[in-house]
């Protein structure tokens, strides 16, 4: 084998090792920040939710509508007395003051919040 190939395939191996070695070292921070911006967005949108529901009185309506960015998945359901957002599979839980329906709410769609002989319904 002539030893221009040999040296050109020599090269493109050490090229794609130092490829593959590089795409180990940069995934676990990137997926590191995958896993805590989705949280940290989860945390934003329960907070925001149950701030909302805490604020109702009697007889009172709210809508509310939140977006996903493209790509990721979000939503919000309501047990009890908390709130849970999902987005990306990451969940945060916030508690609210007043018992709530059971019910989930998807991105894109605006529900109506009203609290209703001391509960919270949603519509």
């Amino acid at each position: 084998m002539p030893a221009s190939s040999v040296s050109g395939l020599l090269s493109t191996s050490v090229y794609f090792a130092a490829v593959i070695l590089l795409m180990a070292v940069i995934m676990s921070p990137v997926a590191s920040l995958y896993r805590v911006a989705s949280l940290d967005s989860a945390t934003l949108l329960a907070r925001g939710v149950a701030s909302q529901v805490d604020n109702l009185s009697p007889g009172m309506v709210t809508s509310v509508e939140f977006e996903s960015p493209p790509g990721a998945a979000a939503s919000v359901s309501f047990a009890g007395s908390s709130v849970t957002a999902t987005v990306n599979g990451f969940s945060a839980t916030m508690n609210v003051d007043l018992p709530l329906s059971t019910a989930t709410l998807d991105s894109g769609v605006t529900y109506d919040i009203s609290l209703v002989d001391g509960e919270v319904s949603v519509v």
